[in-house]
């Protein structure tokens, strides 16, 4: 009987301790079927089964006993907006009752994929988040799973997600907002270990990709190389630019960086990219094309290119701040990111009007690959816009895929190696005939410049009781400046001279060749008349219109033995004497008005003194601020009575842009101690 009584009262006493706990217990509402499993142990498991779900927010939702019966179930294996909310953005909740029996054991939960930023509760206390809910929302440009740990076994709560899904853009679907997956629960190890073998999963199939971005942006470097070594070749530096950013766009899903950047960051960092790589297309193919040239073109590309920078910058300002777009950042974004999208179609400007302008069969391949791949773009572009009004998607059969293997190579891989490959083969077929023609100049050049070392010799005849220097330095290769000094006999048939000092207008080839026009009707001139302005009427004659719209400036000087002097000039600068200007009558420049004529000045040349020429080479010469030596600079210099090369140090010193001659004839009157000499310094410019 004791037994039984005492049996009684243990059974009471365990009754009402049970009943005290079931008081003071918290009570959990949650409905729908709670996720009851074994502990996974060392394994892990998806948390099967719908999930309660409620548009909102309200930070109470997060607690074990909140009663969500009435909210309705979703499951978690697909966005909401696939499911019974399409085009909703804004915060939703997620809760499910969990409860693992079994061994102890640690246990954790691995959030995958959700759009766009969240924050996770167990059983009320907030234990992570990714991403930053509003006010000041942002989310990652790569959404991954995240493992927070739960506790250990057995456990018994609800698990709630607070969820925020940003407004959507022009590009974005109504499907999205929410889980994507469902989350899985397990051990913490092995949640980490699966989502570091997803990545490198994601890697290995990537590895085609990796290697072809590293192809280009290797070629790049090289041609920017390229370019740094030959700065006047822009075609080594738009393909550098090209290059680079589509390797850089290949990087992209590779590229840890990029998994810890912002979405806004990431916007950012693609709309450089894109850019980079759309307007360097451009000037690429107009260089190709040989368009780059014509100010037409010009005009609208630097246009087109402000109006591409400016919507890229204005769209990502907006996008910056897109936790709190209303309708009007929203039309914004749709019409700067339009405008990103179909500006490319300029390409297919460029290769049409090419095609047209000059249809060259080498040019063929790149102007077909060109085609295919900014058609191609541009659909793919363009048919993003507004898709979640038009839902237009491209059809599986306009995209295939060509698997190799565990690889799987997609139309754009295909079309981004066809456009590279014939780009390299063009580029490289355009330098080599860059080449080939620059070796057919250089030598034109080499031969011009042996007839103008013809044309102005280093050394000249013996003329007695004068003194003669110059100092000629050309702007470029072949230089438009001339000089001939020339022995005659004076009316006592006593030695004198006869010089010439011109300047062609223009540079180069061109000049050149006026130049040895020149120099072969001085000789012959000055076998019928030593007299300088017979000698440039007679030029003039013979250069109307045969200098291509140009003109040619001379002074010609007739100096006998007795130091008697006869000047003649054509539109070029006064000579100084002792130091000071000498005056000359104004006249034409030779080849442009027949009727034009020309008068002497006769003057004495004095013993010791020295008569300076030059051409306008010197007073054309400008410094870095863009201010020319001017004739002030060159009188204060000559007052000093400067040797030939003091001025022409002076003029390059300063900063030469144009042919610089300047000569100097001295009269001496004691011939042994200054026996006939005339002295010709050469400077021939490498550029």
């Amino acid at each position: 009987m004791i037994g039984r009584k005492a049996a009684g009262s243990s059974f009471l006493a365990i009754a009402f301790v049970s009943l005290l706990k079931l008081l003071f217990a918290p009570v959990v509402y949650a409905s729908g079927d709670p996720f009851t499993a074994p502990s996974p142990g060392p394994g892990i498991m998806a948390i099967e089964g719908e999930w309660q779900f409620h548009l909102g927010d309200d930070l109470s939702w997060s607690k074990a006993d909140f009663d969500d019966s009435a909210w309705e179930q979703l499951n978690a294996d697909s966005y909401w907006g696939a499911q019974t909310h399409p085009g909703y953005t804004g915060f939703a909740w997620y809760r499910k009752q969990i409860h693992l029996t079994g061994r102890p054991g640690k246990v954790a939960v691995l959030i995958p994929r959700v759009e766009d930023a969240y924050e996770l509760f167990w059983n009320g206390q907030k234990i992570g988040e990714f991403g930053k809910l509003p006010p000041h929302g942002w989310r990652w440009a790569t959404p991954r799973g995240v493992v927070y740990p739960l506790g250990t076994a057995p456990l018994d709560g609800v698990l709630a997600l607070r969820v925020w899904e940003a407004p959507l853009t022009s590009t974005d679907v109504n499907e999205v907002g929410g889980f994507f997956a469902a989350p899985l629960l397990g051990s913490p190890a092995v949640l980490t270990q699966r989502i570091t073998y997803l990545q490198q999963r994601h890697e290995d199939l990537m590895l085609p990709r990796f290697i072809f971005s590293g192809a280009l942006f290797i070629t790049g470097l090289i041609a920017l190389l390229l370019f740094l070594r030959e700065r006047r070749e822009f075609l080594y530096l738009w393909l550098a630019l090209f290059l680079i950013a589509n390797g850089l766009t290949c990087f992209q899903g590779l590229n840890p960086v990029y998994y810890g950047l912002k979405s806004y960051q990431a916007d950012w960092a693609n709309a450089i990219i894109s850019a980079l790589q759309d307007i360097s297309l451009w000037l690429l193919l107009l260089t190709l094309f040989g368009l780059h040239k014509q100010k037409t073109w010009k005009r609208w590309t630097i246009a087109l290119a402000a109006l591409y920078l400016t919507a890229m910058v204005m769209d990502d300002v907006i996008l910056s701040f897109w936790d709190s777009a209303g309708p009007a950042m929203q039309w914004g974004n749709a019409i700067t990111s339009g405008l990103v999208s179909f500006l490319p179609i300029y390409l297919l400007f460029i290769v049409a009007f090419a095609l047209i302008r000059r249809p060259q069969k080498a040019l063929l391949p790149i102007a077909l690959a060109a085609t295919i791949y900014g058609i191609y773009n541009l659909a793919i572009g363009a048919s993003s816009q507004g898709i979640r009004f038009t839902h237009f998607t491209f059809p599986r059969y306009l995209n295939p895929a060509i698997p190799l293997g565990p690889y799987v190579f997609g139309i754009p891989a295909i079309l981004n190696t066809m456009f590279f490959l014939v780009l390299l083969f063009t580029v490289a077929r355009h330098q080599a005939l860059e080449r080939r023609r620059q070796t057919h100049i250089e030598s034109e050049i080499k031969s011009a410049r042996e007839i103008q070392h013809v044309l102005i010799p280093e050394e000249a005849p013996v003329i007695p009781g004068f003194v003669i220097n110059s100092v000629y330095k050309p702007a470029s290769e072949v230089g438009g400046d001339f000089l001939q000094v020339i022995p005659m006999l004076d009316p006592t048939n006593e030695p004198g001279a006869l010089i010439i000092l011109g300047d062609v207008s223009g540079k180069g080839l061109t000049a050149a060749m006026t130049v040895s026009l020149i120099v072969g009707t001085l000789r012959t001139l000055a076998e019928f008349t030593q007299d300088p302005a017979d000698i440039l009427r007679g030029l003039n004659q013979r250069l109307l219109g045969r200098t291509q719209g140009g003109f040619t400036t001379c002074v010609a000087i007739r100096i006998d033995s007795t130091g008697r002097t006869v000047i003649a000039n054509a539109g070029h600068l006064s000579p100084f004497c002792a130091g000071r200007e000498i005056m000359l009558p104004g006249s034409l420049p030779l080849g442009l008005a027949a009727e034009a004529d020309y008068e002497s000045v006769t003057f004495d040349l004095e013993p010791d003194e020295t008569l300076t020429f030059f051409t306008d080479g010197v007073l054309e010469a400008r410094n870095a601020k863009g201010a020319l030596y001017g004739f002030d600079r060159l009188s204060s210099l000559m007052e000093a009575q400067p040797s030939v090369q003091q001025v022409v140090d002076a003029a390059c010193s300063f900063g030469q842009e144009d042919d610089i001659t300047v000569l100097s004839v001295k009269r001496v009157v004691d011939s042994e101690l200054h026996h006939a000499r005339l002295d010709f310094v050469a400077q021939i410019a490498a550029g």
